[in-house]
């Protein structure tokens, strides 16, 4: 009986890997081949301008991407990142569009791969986790999203995480990169200051300081005007309200209120958070939460929901706990629910960082921050009262 129970239970769980991996590929397949549609996002055509000298801000500034027929700019690529990035995809622009996205996509999908696999490897999840960890975000709306679009978020979240996984100066230089999408990298850079690692700031402000001077050589721009222009462009989409919305964005409704007022006040409020978030003995738990800030503190669309993966990592190695099993909701919630959501009310997944479903899902990112957080305290006061017994 217990033999037959044993073989039973091996054929399921084949049967269940077999199922996954069938549903992954079905997944992966769909996003590739609508990435060859699509791309909208990849920001090839301002990384164009750029090769022919081109200073895209000043394009863009000057009111020359209007979508008309002499507009040298495709789609939706705003231009909204630092000048580093656009400098990265120039050896791209010479292989033509079609060619371009497709290696930018197959880069994206090995990414796909490779960052819940090497999260998984440094902090010791078995094989069957690392399985269910990659097959629930392969086979997410979020991740078909970010392929589908060719974003840019997968590139800079694994410099983002370098300094977490491997330290070493060569790591932390790198992690850098993740500074050119600045909606992300911007939580690093706020943790490095936390924690007073000056030497390692200077070292991440690297790829930064190469992709400013680069870009000013290659459009010969003057470096202090080109220095802001990026910040300047960024103020500018954020006036035509072109950003999905957070709880913070309500803020410009006052009258009078400085817009950069309400770029700097959740910087503010997001760097005290981090100075708790440091002090977390954990590090998977630690580079889940700073992650959960980013995604509360600054405007993201779905595909950026991406930077769930560690927390997705932490919620199935900790499964037994309460706080692991309401994170896997939220993850759930934004990796699956949110495509069911959008069938009942007929709405497309990338309607849902505006309007009230836009600050809704600020409302309840920052909600569990805070759960995370009480968690990581209520553990904390469990430790101190076993030292004292």
């Amino acid at each position: 009986m217990n033999y037959k129970s044993k073989f039973l239970k091996s054929k399921l769980r084949i049967f269940i890997i077999c199922l996954l991996s069938f549903i992954v590929l079905i997944s992966v397949g769909r996003a590739f081949q609508q990435a060859q549609i699509i791309s909208f996002d990849f920001h090839f055509s301002p990384a164009k301008l750029i090769s022919e000298g081109i200073n895209h801000y000043e394009y863009i500034l000057e009111g020359k991407h209007d979508d008309g027929p002499n507009d040298k700019i495709m789609y939706d690529q705003n231009g909204v990142y630092a000048q580093g990035l656009f400098v990265f995809l120039i050896p791209l622009t010479l292989l033509g569009w079609d060619t371009a996205k497709l290696i930018w996509s197959l880069l994206n999908i090995l990414l796909s791969f490779l960052i819940p696999f090497l999260i998984c490897k440094k902090f010791h999840l078995d094989k069957t986790q690392t399985f269910i960890v990659i097959a629930l975000f392969l086979t997410s709306t979020i991740f078909r999203i970010h392929i589908s679009y060719g974003q840019q978020t997968l590139f800079t979240f694994i410099f983002f995480l370098l300094p977490f996984l491997y330290k070493s100066k060569i790591s932390t230089i790198l992690s850098g990169i993740s500074y050119f999408k600045f909606n992300i990298g911007y939580v690093l850079f706020l943790y490095f200051l936390s924690s007073k690692k000056f030497i390692k700031i200077l070292l991440s402000l690297i790829p930064c300081v190469i992709g400013w001077i680069s870009y000013c050589y290659i459009t010969d721009t003057n470096l202090l005007k080109n220095l802001f222009q990026p910040i300047i462009l960024l103020l500018y989409w954020d006036s035509g309200q072109a950003f999905p919305v957070t709880i913070f964005s309500l803020l410009k409704n006052i009258n009078n209120f400085p817009p950069l007022m309400a770029l700097i006040i959740p910087l503010i409020i997001n760097f005290l958070i981090i100075l708790k978030i440091r002090l977390m003995d954990d590090e998977l738990f630690k580079i889940s939460t700073i992650c959960l800030t980013a995604l509360a503190f600054m405007p993201h669309q779905l595909h950026d929901y991406v930077l769930l993966i560690p927390l997705l990592i932490f919620s199935i190695k900790n499964f037994n706990l309460l706080i692991s099993k309401i994170n896997l909701l939220f993850i759930l919630y934004f990796f699956y629910f949110l495509r069911v959501i959008s069938f009942i009310y007929g709405t497309q997944p990338w309607e849902f960082p505006y309007g009230y479903f836009g600050y809704f899902n600020n409302l309840l990112t920052i909600l569990i921050i805070c759960i995370n957080l009480y968690f990581n305290g209520t553990l904390n006061k469990k430790k101190k009262v076993k030292i004292n017994f």
